[in-house]
């Protein structure tokens, strides 16, 4: 048995959207302020905080909000013209008016195999299809009494709905239905003790609370051990001897207390306190329970190699979080087992294991927990937030829930503008990886897993995207965007403000990155050379000025700008219209003013862009006999132009020649990066 998928509505950023769940492992990524975290929130409202939801205003979706204020502007309506309107007009006005009332429904998806006991199931499935196997619940948080509630905002001193609304909360209740989903009018009402036979959540949020210092006097993993004391208080046999001895102790303390505050005893005799018949004789007797000795009287230490017990804050961060978390887990598998009837399934929520996690602990974290659960055959799926490339790489495709938010939304769902459009999009990675080998892209599916495992993936975190071909750019690229950044005026945010995901792709691999940039619809510049090669002479390397010359490179001739020959890739009317596509621009080596030699590589299109400053400078580089003819002096600057193409074909190591251009004064960023730069600096993430 397990949850297929989740809908919501009118929650936040989720005007409707539907998230498909993982058998075992659910990973949401995205940026910040995407709706991670307000994806399990709605999950505790309904599921994790009691009988009553603990939503507010703020909680509604932008849509839902016009429609609140429209609910008011046609509820006035139908006040304004009751004297003038039949009563069928007015009727009908205060139906629109009820119908645009603001609510928030999670729908969730269930599904059981034959071999599956349904008996958990019951109260949600209403057909008697045996074919079938599925059943929907629906959770709705929603005005119980609309007339109520607009007449009270008729009558009251407010004129903004809005704030009406905040300070009427008491108006809203939640309702738990369950639906057939092949039939929407066949619905039960339910209880919130029939929806925990059926489902049980449980919720692990970021914890920062534990001790590092000897300042710290959070214990988070001690109470960590009372929260699992108070769930295993009632059936464990072992409890008994600590009941026992706490009752021996009590005992002992009674008799200790009797001669203590004999005094105090005699002195309210004094006053004839215990004469007077209305009240009771004062005693004082111990009054120890296990939950409460736990509470602050129990601490956890470490033990070091020497048998010394150190306290809490004496171990790592990291594994003070790794433990808390088991914990966690070993609690709620207890409360699972103990809740009866059990539930038929179980979804536990994790937000942001990795804080304090060092990478090689993220990667143990998300495999170990996983065979945890299934050694244990507990039926319970997990859904986990992240912000870890680790965690990513170690899931590959499998699971993952990539959520996008439009640069308008905000967590609250309050709208920035007015306009509508969607404010979040949910993209599924599994079903990506699918369609991609659907269409027989079977090795492009391999490398992004193996690209995904082997390194840091954290596009799926960017606000903006640059592939790099070399190590060269690589290493200056950070340098770069400062000077781009310092060249732009006011009215564009600094790349440097941008969270970017820089990715080295190598020449020939740009392009299998290209469905995947287009599934993450990221504005993405890619930095490549324009590798001129002659197809006269065995498609060897040549100047781009050669007659005749043809690019090399995959991405130019296969994606962007899809030419092959040089003079196509120079021509104004490429640069100008055929560049980018889909949130995604190439730009490689151009003539930095109109009639200059263009550069075949970034080596060479540097040093044109450089000559002069080499000419002054080129001596205090590793790269210095490059730039001399012979042994009595340097090139001049309009001699390094000259063999611009054979001095970069002397380069032999990319990362020395980063590191010379680091150490030069006031070097010039070449034309093609700079542009790109500026392109993306003003891309916008609502594309």
């Amino acid at each position: 048995m397990r949850v297929e998928s989740a809908h919501i509505k009118g929650y936040r950023l989720f005007e409707e959207e539907t998230i498909s769940l993982d058998e075992s492992t659910t990973i949401i990524v995205g940026r910040n302020n995407s709706g991670k975290t307000s994806f399990v929130e709605l999950f505790y409202k309904f599921f994790g905080s009691g009988k009553s939801a603990k939503f507010s205003v703020d909680d509604f979706s932008r849509k839902q909000y016009r429609s609140l204020q429209e609910a008011a502007d046609t509820w006035q309506q139908s006040r304004n013209s009751a004297d003038e309107e039949p009563q069928d007009t007015l009727t009908s006005l205060e139906n629109e008016a009820f119908g645009k009332l603001p609510e928030i429904t999670l729908e969730i998806e269930f599904s059981y195999n034959d071999n599956e006991p349904a008996t958990p199931l019951a109260d949600l499935i209403l057909d008697l299809d045996p074919e079938r196997h599925d059943a929907l619940l629906s959770c709705r948080y929603y005005i119980e009494k609309p007339q109520e509630f607009l007449t009270d905002f008729s009558e009251s001193h407010h004129n903004d709905i809005i704030e009406f609304t905040r300070r009427r909360m008491s108006h809203f209740t939640c309702e738990y239905t369950a639906i057939d989903k092949e039939d929407r009018s066949n619905r039960r009402p339910l209880e919130l003790s029939d929806v925990y036979k059926a489902l049980s959540c449980d919720f692990i949020y970021a914890q920062t609370l534990f001790d590092d210092t000897a300042l710290d006097k959070g214990h988070g993993l001690s109470k960590g051990f009372e929260q699992y004391y108070n769930k295993i208080a009632d059936n464990e046999e072992t409890l008994d001897q600590l009941e026992n001895a706490i009752k021996s102790i009590s005992e002992q303390l009674d008799s200790e207390y009797a001669t203590l505050f004999k005094s105090v005893f005699d002195d309210l005799d004094t006053f004839g306190v215990n004469g007077m018949s209305a009240l009771q004789t004062v005693a004082v007797r111990s009054s120890f329970k296990p939950e409460t000795l736990m509470k602050d009287s129990t601490k956890v230490f470490y033990q070091d190699e020497t048998g010394q017990y150190l306290p809490e804050a004496h171990n790592g961060l990291g594994f003070t979080k790794l433990i808390y978390i088991v914990l966690q887990f070993v609690s709620f598998l207890k409360a699972h087992e103990e809740k009866k009837p059990t539930p038929g399934t179980s979804l536990i929520f994790v937000e942001e294991p990795e804080a304090h996690l060092h990478p090689q602990m993220q990667s143990v974290f998300i495999r170990s927990v996983a065979k945890y659960i299934e050694s244990k055959k507990w039926d319970a799926q997990l859904i986990i937030t992240t912000h870890s490339s680790h965690i990513i790489a170690e899931s590959g495709f499998k699971g993952i829930r990539y959520f996008k938010a439009g640069s308008q939304a905000t967590l609250s769902g309050t709208p920035a503008c007015n306009e509508g459009g969607a404010s979040l999009q949910i993209k599924d990675l599994t079903t990506f990886r699918n369609e991609l080998k659907n269409n027989d892209e079977g090795v492009t599916v391999r490398f992004l897993e193996q690209y995904m495992e082997l390194r840091r993936c954290d596009m799926f975190f960017a606000d903006k995207i640059i592939l790099v071909e070399g190590t060269t750019e690589r290493l200056l690229l950070p340098k770069i965007i400062e000077k781009v950044d310092s060249l732009m005026d006011n009215t564009t945010s600094p790349l440097a403000h941008s969270y970017i995901s820089l990715i080295e792709v190598g020449g020939a691999y740009a392009s299998k990155f290209r469905e995947l940039l287009q599934f993450l619809e990221v504005p993405t510049l890619i930095i490549t050379d324009i590798d001129s090669v002659d197809p006269n002479n065995d498609n060897k390397k040549c100047k781009t000025s050669t007659p005749g010359a043809v690019t090399s490179n995959t991405t130019l001739k296969g994606w962007l700008p899809k030419c092959t020959s040089i003079t196509d890739l120079l021509d104004k009317n490429t640069l100008e219209t055929q560049l980018e596509s889909n949130n995604v621009r190439v730009c490689y080596q151009v003539p930095d003013e109109d009639g200059t030699l263009v550069g075949r590589s970034f080596e060479e299109a540097f040093i044109l862009a450089n000559a002069e400053i080499l000419e002054e400078q080129a001596s205090t580089t590793s790269h210095a006999s490059k730039f001399r003819p012979d042994k009595h002096r340097y090139y001049t600057a309009v001699e390094i132009r000259e063999q611009s193409y054979d001095i970069a074909g002397k380069v032999t190591s990319k990362s020395d020649f980063a590191f010379d251009i680091l150490m030069l004064n006031d070097w010039k960023t070449p034309k093609y990066i700079e542009e790109g730069l500026k392109w993306l600096a003003q891309a916008s993430q609502s594309k």
